[in-house]
């Protein structure tokens, strides 16, 4: 396959890019500035992160991703344009791109995607499962013949799947993960501490003391915002056991959609899921004791992947390195010739 090989994980918080014996070179925000003033794109990536809940009336912030579905065609397309240039340049020959979708996505979707990544700039793409990746990347082999249980908890979405022989067995996907969380520790400020906070100091907290358990040495942070009753600044305290208490609901409802899960996988699998444990990927595993919690819930091992945020994106690394393996699993890469072919 000539070209360059790029693995995007094109995630609801942010998006990755893995280019083919090079590793990560692209970890920024997915937000996009539009300045309708100007009627031009202000800002994209870090950038235009650095503007949320700060901008004019003239500025507009994008997330065009929402819970792994795509909201905003229009920015998602010039923002995976604006990375493709800035990895390949001015190169003759454009791209091969493998992307990530939720493990429910439907096959309509699928092929939005995959159009999305074309008129890009992709010579050819193709899409595959989140989870299918994620465990590449906490480093379950392909030709590994027993199941084992991710988890990947990212922005949006957690998707949770039963991986075995390289090839997904079962999967659920529940729009609830670390944005969810972030609202979870807004509402727990206006309601417990009369204060009001944005999104993004939110999940400054939930990274500084965000705790999935009671913690033997409690943290605390100091978090700013404004006095709901007065509009003023106000500077509040929120602990490791605030967040847990905040967060405990949708952990929860986690659960039960694991629970499901195991209880449509055939008895062979599970038996393997009780002998390998759950593997936990995803920036929601960053969530101190979210091993332990899932443990006490489940009975068998629990682990957190290594850099857990970067397993979608270093899982599709894996798969640039033998692209056959995709099209030996039953993944096939579109090009615009066989999109155009599709549609008449």
């Amino acid at each position: 396959m000539l070209g360059t090989k790029i693995g995007f994980d094109l995630g609801t918080t942010s998006i990755v890019a893995n280019v083919d014996g090079k590793g990560i070179k692209i970890n920024d925000p997915s937000v996009i500035v539009y300045d309708s003033f100007e009627e031009k794109v202000k800002a994209i990536g870090n950038e235009a992160y650095k503007m949320l809940g700060k901008t004019p009336d003239y500025l507009t912030a994008i997330r065009p991703i929402n819970g792994g579905n795509i909201i905003d065609y229009d920015a998602l397309e010039q923002m995976v344009c604006y990375y493709i240039q800035k990895i390949c340049g001015n190169r003759i020959l454009k791209p091969s791109i493998v992307a990530c979708v939720p493990s429910d996505t439907s096959d309509i979707d699928k092929k939005t995607v995959t159009d999305l990544l074309i008129s890009s700039g992709a010579a050819r793409a193709c899409v595959i499962e989140e989870p299918l990746a994620a465990a590449l990347g906490a480093g379950v082999s392909m030709k590994k013949p027993e199941g084992v249980l991710i988890v990947d908890i990212g922005g949006g979405t957690t998707d949770i799947a039963v991986v075995t022989r390289g090839c997904i067995a079962n999967s659920a996907s529940i729009e609830l993960a670390g944005n969810a969380f972030d609202e979870d520790i807004c509402r727990f400020a206006r309601r417990e501490r009369d204060t009001v906070i944005g999104s993004v100091t939110a999940e400054k907290v939930k990274k500084q003391v965000g705790a999935a358990k009671f913690l033997d040495a409690e943290l605390a942070v100091r978090a700013v915002g404004k006095d709901y009753i007065t509009k003023l600044p106000k500077s509040i305290e929120l602990t490791s056991t605030d967040i847990f208490l905040c967060i405990r609901e949708h952990l929860e409802k986690i659960v039960d959609c694991i629970k499901y899960l195991l209880s449509e996988t055939q008895p062979e699998l599970v038996a393997d899921i009780i002998k390998n444990g759950m593997i936990i990927t995803g920036g929601g595993a960053n969530i101190r004791g979210i091993d332990d919690y899932f443990k006490s819930k489940f009975g068998f091992n629990v682990v957190c992947a290594e850099n857990p945020e970067f397993c979608v994106a270093n899982g599709l690394g894996v798969l640039l390195d033998d692209i056959r393996v995709l099209e030996e699993n039953g993944y096939v890469f579109r090009s615009y010739a066989d999109l155009s072919e599709f549609e008449e």
